[in-house]
This record gives structure tokens, C-alpha cells and sequence, in this order.
């Protein structure tokens, strides 16, 4: 199974996307099949390896512009969506190809930490627990920690699973086939991450999951 990592920046984040391409090639136990850099205004990058892939836009993309964009060009079987600035744990890549390749899963979820370096280890022997989101909660800031939203006139959007552990945040892994139908909205500077998961809970096609492993760290 391919697996396709997609990494969204703009023109400001050079230094950054160097850090976490350098960390990504360099710690992953299981290296990505691809990784896509899909940037507004990128003027340089430093980076030689053949497995990334820039596609540098003029015009300024919002994130879920910027996702949908990565989704279309990736040429892996599965997409992973990361964020140039949050830390990634080592087995991530690994633990998306295990469940992907062996549970009827098309889309996944995994549990964060805020503004936490440090991962705890993931044996290779572990099970990777996933259970099935069919909750779909409109609800926000149930959580102190869920973004704060000002823009009033933005959609306030949340999922939650029956664990009652928030996946707001999203960092969504999915299949190819789902990211050809279900689209990230393109016009919200917060939330779209929840706005896209509830979409992928309400098609009734597609099985959203999520683990309770922590893979990445959000940093505020």
C-alpha cells in the first residue's frame, strides 16, 4: 500500500517545512511513499530528495483549498494530511499503513497532545485500537482546548466519537476514492478540519475511524 504524506505552508514557512521534511525523512520507522508540498508563494526550499514533490501556487490557498489540491495530485493510495508546524511521531507513517492495510477503514483520526515535543513509544508488536465515529456533535468549545473560533459568520463544527474523545483537529488520513468525492471547504479560515470530517460521517459511503494513539503534537 502506498501512502502519500501532504504537507500545506505558505510563502512564511520555508524554514519550517525544512525542519519537518528534514524530520520526516529522517525518523519515520516507515518512510512515506511520497511527500507532496503544496504551497501559496514558496519561494525556496532546500531539499534534494526524490520522494518529495513541490507544487508551488501564486494565488494565496486557505487550508482546505490547499488540502483538496494535495488530495488531487498525491499518487498514493491512501493521503495523509500534516501541518508544517506540529511535531510527528516517529511511527506514524507505519501505524496509518497497518490499519489502512489491514482493517476496511477509508478514513482515520488519531488523538493529539498540546504543545508537547515528546511522544510515548509505539511497540511493534502493539495493537492499534480503532473504533468507528458515528456521532456527529455540533457543539464547540466543549473543550478548553478546542480551537477558539471568531469569525461568527464561519460554520462551528466538532465530531466525536462514542469515546468521547475529541477529533476536531482531524490530521485525516483517507483513501484516495473518498478524497475524489468529499471536499474540504475552501472558504473557512477555521474548523475546516471538524466541517470535513462531519461531511465524511454524514455520507453514510464512507467509514470514518479514530485511534486514541497520539501521532502528532499540535503546538498553539
Amino acid at each position: 500500500m502506498k501512502i502519500s504524506f501532504c504537507i500545506t505552508c505558505y510563502d512564511g514557512d520555508a524554514h519550517l517545512l525544512e525542519q519537518s521534511l528534514s524530520t520526516i525523512l529522517q525518523t519515520q520507522t516507515t518512510k512515506p511513499d511520497e511527500i507532496l508540498v503544496v504551497s501559496s508563494g514558496l519561494k525556496s526550499l532546500s531539499c534534494s530528495s526524490p520522494n518529495v514533490k513541490v507544487y508551488n501556487f501564486k494565488n494565496r490557498m486557505l487550508a482546505g483549498g490547499a488540502r483538496n489540491k494535495g488530495g488531487e495530485l498525491a499518487t498514493g493510495e491512501v493521503v495523509c494530511f500534516c501541518d508544517v508546524d506540529d511535531p510527528i511521531h516517529p511511527k506514524k507513517c507505519e501505524v496509518i499503513k497497518r490499519v489502512f492495510a489491514n482493517q476496511n477503514v477509508d478514513a482515520l483520526v488519531h488523538n493529539y497532545r498540546l504543545d508537547v515535543l515528546d511522544f510515548s513509544p509505539i511497540q511493534d508488536t502493539q495493537e492499534i485500537k480503532i473504533e468507528k465515529v458515528t456521532d456527529v456533535d455540533e457543539r464547540w468549545e466543549k473543550e478548553q482546548h478546542y480551537i477558539f473560533n471568531p469569525h461568527k459568520d464561519i460554520p462551528r463544527t466538532n465530531v466525536e466519537v462514542r469515546s468521547n474523545k475529541p477529533v476536531c483537529h482531524g490530521h485525516l488520513s483517507a483513501k484516495k476514492e473518498l478524497l475524489a468525492e468529499i471536499k474540504y471547504r475552501e472558504d473557512m479560515w477555521v474548523g475546516e478540519d471538524g466541517d470535513m470530517l462531519q461531511a465524511i460521517v454524514k455520507s453514510k459511503k464512507f467509514d470514518l475511524y479514530y485511534t486514541p494513539l497520539v501521532l502528532i503534537n499540535y503546538i498553539t
